[in-house]
């Protein structure tokens, strides 16, 4: 585990755009994939989300393994897609309920500043009333879930690459998750504000281009999301390489295997 400088926290989006651009349509392609399968269980109620959930350290692992076959000169192959199902499936499961587990209480933390309104917009779709956007309580909650939800990104950030190439199991893949986020936060606070100026840039010049037009904004606010998305995901893979540099890589670590 190494501690990098704070300017790396840019290098990594960087590095996430060129293994983006190493093959673009495949990269959205398997992330619209991705979509797809989370909508689909989204529309069986309570289960479908939880059970989405659940798999999303499995599946984060699959991105890491696309980023390993790119970096090394493969090719992408959809079967990839399904590649973190195939290195140590019971801790990545284990690490998904140990999610779920982490959202729930989150959520339920929020619910001492807006009375549960928050927590039943994110388990059932049930939106808060206007009442409660006007005094403020939805506001003061998802401040809360912020601070109660930060601890949890660092423990989870790494931890299913750790667990699933590193071989350690789900509490000691979150304790080194945790830890390496914490000696990184430099690197990391870095990496968010430059996350969050890239937002807030975009969406002001799609607002001014859509001259305000509520529809239109949303459809271009999900086309960059849809384009940035892989580079996102690449850079947890960079991530993991500046401050794991001696981590092994995929289980199996030929390139242009499509069953890696």
């Amino acid at each position: 585990m190494h501690t990098v400088p704070a300017k790396n926290g840019w290098f990594w989006l960087v590095k996430g755009f060129t293994l983006f651009r190493r093959n673009p349509s495949m990269w959205l392609f398997l992330v619209f994939t991705y979509w797809i399968t989370v909508a689909l269980l989204g529309q069986v109620r309570y289960l479908g989300p939880a059970a989405s959930t659940v798999l999303l350290p499995a599946f984060s692992v699959s991105f890491m393994v696309m980023c390993a076959v790119l970096d090394r000169g493969g090719i992408l192959q959809p079967a990839l897609l399904l590649s973190g199902f195939r290195q140590r499936p019971s801790t990545l499961i284990a690490l998904g309920a140990l999610y779920l587990l982490a959202i729930v209480v989150v959520l339920g933390i929020t619910s001492l500043a807006d009375s549960g309104a928050l927590l039943q917009w994110m388990l059932s779709g049930q939106e808060p009333s206007m009442e409660s956007f006007r005094d403020g309580s939805v506001s003061r909650a998802m401040l809360l879930a912020t601070l109660a939800g930060a601890p949890v990104l660092m423990a989870f950030w790494f931890a299913p690459v750790l667990a699933a190439w590193n071989r350690m199991g789900a509490a000691q893949s979150l304790f080194y998750s945790f830890f390496s986020v914490w000696r990184n936060w430099r690197a990391f606070f870095v990496y968010g504000a430059a996350l969050a100026l890239a937002g807030a840039v975009f969406l002001t010049v799609a607002a001014i281009a859509t001259r305000g037009q509520v529809q239109a904004l949303r459809f271009v606010a999900l086309m960059f999301t849809v384009l940035t998305l892989p580079t996102v995901l690449a850079s947890f893979y960079a991530s993991y390489r500046d401050i794991f540099p001696d981590g092994p890589g995929p289980v199996e670590p030929s390139p242009n295997r499509p069953g890696l």
